[in-house]
C-alpha cells in the first residue's frame, strides 16, 4: 500500500498522514525490496500443565470449588496464580457437575439423613437475625422433623437430634451426615474418620451408627438436602411475623402437620405419614443424655427461679429446692429436678428482669401453705359454766316457817 501510494506521486509525509504512521516508517519500508515476515513468538510451558491430570480427577470426583483446589496442588508445587485455573476448570465445570447417579434406597428403620440451613429474619429496623434450621428425614418414609435454633453448636446439635428422637418414636440403625466440626474432627477420603468425642459419647448412649457422606458429593445426602430446599421454597414463603424462635418452631411443626409430611412426595408418589408406619425404629435410652452440667439455681420462696436476667416459673412443692436450667437454644428454657426429670418449660424471655409463670405451677400453693402456727398472745374463751345465785341461811329459815303454817 505504501508503495502504491508513492507511485501516485504522493509524499512521504502524506503518505504517513493518510495510514497514521510515523514518516520515518514510511522511508523505511521505500527503501527495502521484500515484504515484512512475522514470526510467531515461542510459547513457555504452562505452569498448570503439570497439574491438569489431578484437577480433571478432582473435578470428577464432584470437587469444583476452585480455591479447594488451588489449596491442593500448591501443596504440591504449583506457583501460578488462580486466573489460569478458573480459566482451564470452567469449560470442564459442567460436565463436572451433572453426573449419572443411581438413586440410593434404604428399607424401613436404617438410616436418617441430618443437615444444617441457614435463614434470616428481618426486624423492623431492617436490620438480619440469623437462625439456624435442624433438619432430619427418615430416609425410607421421608417423614421430616425441623427445629430452628440460635446456633449449630454440639449442645444445640444433640438437643435437636433427643426431641427428633421423641418426634419418631425411635431411633434409626445409622444417621448419615456431611462433614460438619461438631461430628467430625477430622476426615479424610481415605482413612478412618475422626469423631467429636463429645458426639461420640452421645452415639454410644442412643445406640446408633454415625455415618459421613463423601466430600464434595452431596448427592450422597440428597434426602436431606432437598429436605433443606423444600423447607425453604414451601414453608419460609408462608412466613409474614414471628414473635421469635418459640413461635416460629411452633409454626413448622403444625406445617410438618399439616403440610409437609401428609403430602404426595415428588419421588416416591407416597404420602411420607402413610409410610411411616412401615419404619421399624429401635427405642429410645430413657434416661436423657445431658451433655453439659445444668446451672443450678435454688427455688426462691415465690416459686421462681433466676437464669440469665430473667425469672422463670416452678411447681411450688419444689420451693426450696435445687433445680437445674437449660437453654435449649431454639426459644425454650427447660428446668430439670435433681433427678434430671423436666419439671418446666417456658418460653426464651427477651431481655431482662422479666417474670415468666405458668399458672399451673401455682395450683393447690393455698391449701398447700396453712399450717398450725403458735400463738403468739393468750386466747380468750368466754366462761360457759352455770352461775348459782346464794341466799343468807335465814331466808331459808323463813320460808321453812312459812310452809309448816
Amino acid at each position: 500500500m505504501i508503495r502504491d501510494l508513492k507511485s501516485k506521486g504522493l509524499s512521504n509525509i502524506q503518505i504517513a498522514q493518510m495510514l497514521s504512521i510515523d514518516r520515518k516508517t514510511v522511508s523505511k519500508w521505500l527503501c527495502t525490496t521484500e515484504l515484512p515476515k512475522y514470526q510467531k513468538r515461542a510459547t513457555s510451558p504452562s505452569k498448570l500443565a503439570p497439574f491438569k491430570t489431578y484437577i480433571l480427577a478432582r473435578m470428577n470426583e464432584g470437587c469444583v470449588n476452585a480455591n479447594i483446589i488451588l489449596d491442593e496442588i500448591i501443596a504440591l508445587g504449583y506457583q501460578g496464580k488462580s486466573t489460569i485455573l478458573r480459566v482451564f476448570m470452567q469449560p470442564h465445570r459442567q460436565s463436572a457437575m451433572v453426573k449419572a447417579s443411581i438413586r440410593y434406597e434404604t428399607p424401613p428403620g436404617k438410616q436418617a439423613q441430618v443437615d444444617w440451613g441457614e435463614f434470616k429474619l428481618m426486624y423492623q429496623d431492617g436490620s438480619f437475625k440469623k437462625v439456624h434450621a435442624f433438619v432430619m428425614i427418615l430416609g425410607y418414609s421421608r417423614i421430616k422433623y425441623v427445629e430452628f435454633t440460635e446456633d449449630e453448636k454440639i449442645d444445640t446439635l444433640i438437643g435437636c437430634h433427643e426431641r427428633a428422637f421423641q418426634f419418631f418414636g425411635g431411633v434409626t440403625e445409622t444417621i448419615l451426615y456431611d462433614n460438619m466440626r461438631t461430628v467430625v474432627k477430622r476426615s479424610h477420603e481415605k482413612g478412618e474418620n475422626k469423631w467429636n468425642d463429645k458426639f461420640l459419647r452421645f452415639v454410644k448412649h442412643y445406640n446408633f451408627n454415625p455415618l459421613r457422606c463423601r466430600p464434595y458429593h452431596p448427592q450422597s445426602k440428597g434426602k436431606v438436602e432437598n429436605g433443606v430446599k423444600y423447607l425453604r421454597i414451601n414453608f419460609w414463603p408462608r412466613l409474614r411475623t414471628v414473635t421469635g424462635l418459640a413461635d416460629l418452631n411452633t409454626q413448622v411443626k403444625l406445617w410438618l402437620d399439616t403440610t409437609c409430611n401428609v403430602r404426595l412426595h415428588r419421588t416416591t408418589r407416597k404420602v411420607p405419614l402413610e409410610e411411616y408406619k412401615l419404619e421399624v425404629l429401635k427405642p429410645m435410652n430413657p434416661e436423657p443424655f445431658l451433655l453439659t452440667d445444668l446451672q443450678l439455681r435454688k427455688v426462691a420462696k415465690d416459686c421462681v427461679v433466676s437464669f440469665e436476667g430473667n425469672y422463670y416459673s416452678v411447681p411450688f412443692h419444689y420451693c426450696g429446692h435445687r433445680v437445674g436450667v437449660k437453654d435449649l437454644k431454639n426459644g425454650t428454657v427447660a428446668i430439670y429436678d435433681e433427678l434430671g426429670k423436666l419439671i418446666a418449660s417456658h418460653c426464651k424471655g427477651v431481655g431482662k428482669h422479666q417474670y415468666l409463670k405458668n399458672k399451673k405451677h401455682f395450683e393447690g400453693l393455698t391449701s398447700w401453705s396453712q399450717k398450725n402456727v403458735a400463738a403468739t398472745a393468750p386466747i380468750l374463751i368466754p366462761d360457759q359454766t352455770l352461775k348459782v345465785h346464794q341466799r343468807p341461811l335465814a331466808v331459808y329459815d323463813s320460808l321453812v316457817n312459812e310452809v309448816i303454817s
